[in-house]
């Protein structure tokens, strides 16, 4: 088709819509949109329809509005059926061959702007239409939630003159997304019909929904949620209006629970305006909305809007309190609840209906064509003031280091585990202003406390939280579609003021100073927000391994958490198969390779013959390893009960006494004749044997650490099992091993071979080696010789095995007694040119521990490395711990 010359002089403005003949929220904006412009007379504006799909639009235009399809799909088209080359189905099913010929004719659209309601639209807009023509685009959709759109949305919207979102929030999300490729990005909420619509006098006892019913919009909530509440409504009804697949299902459950009377389903309705005037109160129970016209509608009959806090529209929508009630997205029991104290309190029905209507004057159509106009204009002026004042939320992993007043503020020396008893105590003095009904959930295996409120409670405990000290964050999880964003805690609670979140986290900043801080993002609390039935009951938003419901009867107990004393209920107070609740202790083997009279043993003892990688002296070279991987557990793994830390005879010059390091000699475990050894693998056969030793513990090298906090969780199984860390490489063919601990694991292979008749394959990570007493202890009575004769070798020998390093978690493996453990480890060879390269890469925190290793050549300087690496460490485990003079 050819479109039609503009006559006139003033600036002309076409709305492309996919189809404005059916039904629809997005062209029925437009349409509404369309008529209150040309209402007002000061641009040309006309509708430009893909499609032509009926003898006349649904709904009704003004005559001053122009109306141009471009195919007629009313008869049937063979084109129809075959796939768009200019829409791809993953981007929008509704476009075809039919549709690509039509839209070609955008490219003689002869008006100034165009503005587009739906990506791909906007996709095609401004590849097909002349280079003259300035495109604008409307997003209609929760953004942040959309699937087939985003590809679009996110690859064309940096070419258009501007964004229009219906919202703050989904305007805050693309512009994160678009970064400086985005356009101007401004809020445009959906106008009201132009008509005047009838007003409620909110005495039907009827709540009323409308939209199509399909997964999305989650009737099946609202008709649960009116399922719970019935019986102490008399009188009240549910209707919900609309057509879609899951109508029947919806039906068959109404009258399954006996509402068959009390639910109406009765399709679709033409005209929503009577059905407003009838309806006592709006419910919408949708998982995305982007601003719904249901509820704007509703409130401009005066009807009071109770809905889920979904993305993206509602919160902006409704005010909680003042025209309606906002739940947690996704609570069911809120739902309910909220429901149930609307219809229940006739004085407050009145207030939040008369509040409704207040606040739907503000989308008056002609104040919301008067702002369309506003923007036109700047945009054809070239006067565009670009996103600058649209907020951006921040992710957590990218988070900047916090600063006020320009200066960062500092993380506090302390430990993950001192942070997070900071944080639950913040988060318990929020609860207790709050109110009584608060209890915690423990950590357990998970480490994360849970501070159970009442969601009744939660516009108090957020104000209290506002007053969380500057070191720490607040985060909002991003729970149901919700972007993530972490703020000041201020700050975010000044963004919340007026929306339902179902949980929020107290949280240590995750950088400092630009770096990560030693903190990370495992010392925090969260704070969840229950909903309470009518009857009581608190209700969980969320499933947990306890309950998902508390009776108002049920008694609490106090126990400890993270060093606060705290109300809980007695099922969450004891272990749960989940847990590991045995005691776990640490062993080191460490020698000082600086002692001159060790050295001196050392070297009357390996003769002339002993291999450097056996015996030389790069194997015993200091460089204050020890120090900062026990600094690495007190970090990291405050739940260690005890440290014991093997020598010859040796004592760190830093170490002060502390009950929870124990110094064990050489001779207090080994035999004499195995004596004086310099052999690590000759001392791993003998740790078992240290007096005191846990059953369960975790065997370290000096040069281990632990890079983030853990749990015991990630080294034993609750049943006691040890986790076996397997390495990539392979211990290779037999009669190939050409290092010490690859002779040694060959050496495995052929006890276990004997043994069990299995090829062990792979060397062990260079990570803490879980282990069990009474499975070492079997494995040294099992196999006496070959562990005798590695224990009574001075240096490490072909004739070796390696027991804890290799054989016991192969063993374990093989006897149940352990499982292949899963972590994230590192290696960084000293030696390698890349060593910087490496250190840098550690920063990122994220792996769960790493082994430094050192050789005897160097790729850089060696002091050079060694200043590198003390610099590291100092910075990766700034808190000394306790046992450091």
């Amino acid at each position: 088709m050819k479109f039609a010359l503009r006559r006139s002089s003033r600036l002309s403005v076409a709305f492309l819509v996919f189809n404005i003949d059916g039904m629809g929220g997005t062209s029925r904006s437009a349409i509404t949109q369309a008529n209150a412009l040309a209402r007002r007379g000061n641009v040309d504006v006309r509708l430009v329809s893909v499609t032509r799909s009926a003898d006349r639009p649904h709904y009704d235009i003004d005559p001053a509005v122009g109306v141009e399809h471009l195919v007629d799909a009313r008869a049937p088209d063979p084109r129809a059926k075959r796939p768009s080359r200019l829409v791809p189905k993953r981007w929008d099913g509704q476009f075809s061959e039919l549709t690509d010929d039509g839209m070609a004719a955008l490219s003689t659209l002869d008006v100034d702007l165009v503005v587009t309601v739906t990506p791909a639209l906007m996709a095609a807009a401004v590849q097909l239409l002349p280079a003259t023509t300035t495109v604008v685009h409307q997003e209609h959709r929760s953004s942040a939630d959309r699937v087939g759109g985003m590809e679009p949305l996110l690859a064309f919207a940096p070419r258009v003159a501007a964004v229009a979102l219906l919202t703050r929030s989904a305007a805050d999300w693309l512009r994160s997304e678009l970064g400086a490729a985005a356009p101007e990005i401004v809020v445009m909420p959906n106008p009201l019909p132009v008509a005047a619509q009838p007003r409620s006098d909110l005495t039907s006892r009827t709540i009323v929904s409308a939209g199509r019913i399909v997964p999305e919009k989650q009737f099946i909530h609202l008709l649960r949620a009116f399922e719970q509440v019935a019986d102490d409504l008399p009188g009240w009804r549910l209707r919900i209006l609309g057509d879609g697949l899951l109508r029947p299902e919806l039906i068959a459950h109404a009258a399954k629970v006996g509402l068959a009377d009390r639910v109406e389903l009765p399709g679709a309705v033409g005209d929503m305006a009577p059905e407003w005037a009838r309806a006592s109160i709006c419910a919408l129970s949708s998982r995305t909305e982007g601003f719904p016209l249901v509820a704007q509608e509703a409130m401009s009959a005066g009807v009071p809007v109770v809905t889920y806090d979904c993305p993206s529209g509602p919160r902006e929508l409704v005010e909680h309190g003042v025209s309606g009630l906002l739940v947690g997205a996704g609570a069911k029991a809120g739902l309910a609840s909220a429901l149930h104290t609307v219809a229940a309190d006739g004085d407050l029905l009145a207030r939040l209906g008369a509040g409704a209507l207040d606040a739907s004057r503000r989308y008056d159509a002609d104040s919301i064509a008067a702002q369309w106009e506003a923007l036109f204009r700047a945009i054809s002026m070239g006067d565009r003031g670009g996103s600058a004042g649209v907020s951006t939320p921040v992710s957590p992993m990218d988070v900047p280091p916090f600063t006020r007043e320009g200066v960062p503020v500092p993380v506090p020396a302390i430990t993950p585990a001192q942070a997070r008893t900071e944080a639950l105590r913040l988060a318990v003095d929020a609860a207790e202003r709050g109110g009584p009904g608060w209890f915690v959930i423990p950590t357990h295996d998970r480490p994360a406390p849970t501070v159970v409120v009442p969601a009744a409670h939660r516009s108090t405990v957020l104000a209290a939280l506002a007053e969380v000290p500057d070191h720490f964050s607040l985060l909002d999880p991003g729970d149901r579609g919700w972007p993530v964003r972490r703020l000041p805690a201020r700050d975010l609670v000044a963004v919340l003021h007026n929306a339902a979140p179902n949980r929020i986290a107290i949280e240590p900043w995750p950088r400092s100073e630009g770096r990560r801080s030693h903190l990370g993002e495992d010392a925090g609390v969260d704070l969840e927000f229950w909903d309470r039935l009518p009857d009581g009951t608190l209700v969980a938003p969320r499933p947990n391994r306890w309950t998902q419901a508390v009776p108002p009867a049920a008694a609490t107990t106090e126990v400890e958490v993270a060093g606060v004393r705290v109300p809980t209920l007695g099922l969450m107070v004891g272990p749960t198969p989940f847990d590991v609740a045995f005691p776990i202790d640490v062993v080191y083997t460490w020698v000082d390779g600086d002692d001159p009279d060790w050295n001196e043993q050392r070297s009357a003892r390996q003769g002339d013959d002993a291999r450097r990688e056996a015996a030389g002296a790069a194997r015993f070279r200091s460089r204050d390893e020890l120090r900062y991987s026990l600094r690495s557990l007190h970090l990291f793994a405050p739940w260690v009960r005890r440290v014991f830390l093997v020598t010859a005879g040796q004592r760190p010059s830093w170490l002060a006494d502390d009950d929870r390091v124990t110094l064990v000699d050489h001779r207090d475990i080994l035999p004499t004749e195995a004596l004086p050894t310099f052999n690590s693998q000759a001392i791993e056969t003998a740790l078992h044997r240290i007096p005191g030793l846990a059953e369960h513990f975790v065997y370290f090298n000096d040069d281990v650490f632990l890079a983030r906090p853990t749990r015991p969780e990630l080294f034993f199984s609750p049943g006691g099992n040890a986790a076996a860390f397997v390495g990539e490489a392979s211990i290779g063919l037999p009669g190939t091993a050409d290092k010490p601990f690859l002779h040694a694991a060959a050496n495995n292979r052929l006890l276990l071979e004997d043994a069990f008749g299995v090829e062990i394959t792979q060397v062990m990570a260079h990570s803490p080696h879980p282990q069990r007493v009474s499975v070492l202890t079997e494995i040294a009575e099992r196999f006496p010789d070959a562990i005798a004769r590695t224990a009574r070798a001075p240096f490490r020998s072909p004739t070796d095995v390696s027991m804890l390093s290799n054989l016991a978690q192969h063993y374990g493996l093989l006897t149940g007694r352990a499982f292949e453990g899963t972590a994230q480890h590192a290696f960084v060879d000293l030696s390698n040119a890349r060593v910087e390269r490496q250190l840098k890469q550690l920063r990122a925190r994220d792996h769960d521990f790493f082994c430094v290793g050192d050789h005897h050549d160097f790729a850089r300087d060696a002091e050079a490395v060694d200043a590198m690496l003390a610099a590291f460490l100092e910075d990766y485990f700034p808190v000394p711990a306790p046992w450091e003079r």
